[in-house]
């Protein structure tokens, strides 16, 4: 490799050409085979042992993974920020530990915790993007930019069980107990029951209280059980409870069914004019028409509000040219949404205070014209209330019955167990072939630096010696 080069006179033509480069291989290719041959072997006395042998860490490994909807945007089952710490919080890993009967080992739930992780799994949407961005696709580097991934899928890590003085064995039992435990925590924690009241339907033995009064607390109750009810409808039309045999759907024509028998109910009470305190009565309806009113007022001054700052806001206008064909988008910002959400909102306010206003006019024009109540009426009416009391409240336990048994469902089958645990050790994360392709590429280009200095040294040297052999001849 150290042989000097002797450079023979020859008219080459300027700048780079074939005979050139022929040239520089035929000078540099045993240097470059010596240096790859050193390359492939530094890497492999060097990066083998360190992939082969050195790993950083062992570990206990399983892994779980979330299939509701709404986990792939990083949310718990009620809409909330999924918190995967709750895996392995301290009340998961008492009961784990004790299940597993390793409380004389692991005494310290505090000192287990410290050694396990929750390490979330990238989704192969993100994968692929990511290597679609790696080999130059424009289009998915972008929409990597943009994406925001959240992981649907969890490892849990034990971190060097032998100091915890556990066994593979018993590290993989654990995992095990952790997971059934988190199952249990996840299910009561998701899980609901009575998720409307059932006590509050025994008004009608109050003798403080007008048959309008019941009413009108009913007939609210009632109105956000349906609002659920359409909404479980919508979402979940599908789902027949094993508990009642019956849907979301059929629940809220049970509950219709019963809003009407409420509404024959007024009716009566209205049309034979029945009220158990005539001064009373009439002094509550005076208290609530003066309190809806004054909440109209500052309600109609926000919708207006509203409707003004909806007005202001410009959409934004985008023009394209697809191939000749231009196409126009039209969008709105966020807040736009967020203001006619809002004034929705307020106008279905002010409609069920109007509703309100001309329910109390009704009554107090009732009122002037009633006589003295009539005890006969008011038992009936009585009587009649609590026999829609009892429908009520039977409706009530079997929409929440129902719920329970949605929900023990779908938290039952929400997340699952996708690899048992193993006993394992990490390794370092590189590539060897990569290693390799870098070191000989590596190797290539020092050998061709160190051939094409060689030459210039053995040119000039060559150059020097003619400079001075004609020096010599001239004397």
């Amino acid at each position: 490799m150290n042989q000097e080069y002797v450079y023979e006179d020859e008219q080459e033509g300027e700048g780079l050409t074939f005979k050139k480069i022929g040239k520089f291989f035929q000078k540099s290719w045993l240097r470059m085979v010596v240096y790859l041959v050193i390359a492939a072997l530094l890497v492999t006395v060097v990066a083998v042992p360190i992939k082969v042998y050195y790993k950083s860490e062992p570990i206990a490994i399983t892994s779980i993974e979330y299939i509701y909807s709404g986990v792939e945007e990083g949310n718990d089952p009620n809409g909330k920020r999924l918190d995967t710490d709750n895996i392995i919080s301290t009340t998961v890993l008492s009961k784990a530990v004790e299940q597993a009967n390793l409380g004389k080992k692991i005494k310290d739930i505090s000192r287990l915790r410290s050694a396990m992780r929750i390490e979330g799994v990238l989704t192969d949407e993100y994968v692929e993007l990511s290597k679609a961005a790696a080999n130059g696709d424009k289009a998915a580097a972008e929409a990597l930019r943009k994406l925001n991934m959240f992981s649907t899928r969890f490892n849990i890590i034990i971190s060097d069980p032998a100091e915890l003085d556990l066994s593979d064995d018993q590290a993989k039992l654990l995992l095990n107990k952790i997971v059934t435990c988190y199952f249990e925590d996840f299910q009561v924690r998701y899980s609901m029951s009575k998720v409307f009241a059932e006590n509050m339907y025994n008004l009608s033995q109050n003798n403080m209280r007008e048959f309008t009064e019941i009413y009108d607390i009913y007939l609210q109750s009632l109105d956000s059980v349906k609002l659920y009810l359409q909404e479980m409808s919508e979402t979940v039309g599908n789902f027949v409870s094993t508990t009642n045999n019956t849907t979301f759907a059929l629940l809220l024509s049970e509950i219709n069914v019963l809003n009407a028998g409420y509404n024959q109910f007024n009716a009566y009470i209205i049309s034979n004019n029945i009220w158990r305190d005539k001064q009373s009565a009439k002094n509550a309806l005076e208290a609530s028409k003066l309190d809806i009113t004054n909440r109209l007022e500052p309600l109609e001054e926000y919708i207006s509000a509203l409707t003004d700052q909806i007005k202001n806001i410009q959409p934004n206008t985008t023009t394209t040219d697809n191939g000749g064909t231009q196409s126009v988008v039209v969008t709105y910002p966020p807040e736009y949404f967020m203001y006619q959400a809002r004034l929705d909102e307020a106008n279905r306010q002010k409609r069920d205070y109007q509703i309100q206003l001309n329910n109390i006019n009704t009554r107090l024009e009732k009122l002037q014209a009633a006589e003295d109540a009539d005890e006969a009426l008011i038992t009936q009416a009585t009587n009649n209330l609590a026999q829609i009391e009892a429908q009520t409240l039977e409706l009530i336990k079997k929409v929440n019955a129902t719920i329970a048994d949605y929900y023990d469902a779908f938290v039952a089958s929400s997340v699952r167990q996708v690899q048992p645990p193993v006993v394992t050790r990490k390794s370092i994360g590189f590539n060897l072939l990569v290693v390799y392709i870098v070191a000989l590429i590596v190797a290539l280009f020092a050998a061709g630096i160190v051939t094409g200095i060689k030459m210039i040294k053995g040119k000039t040297s060559q150059k020097a010696e003619e400079q001075s052999a004609a020096t010599e001849e001239k004397k």
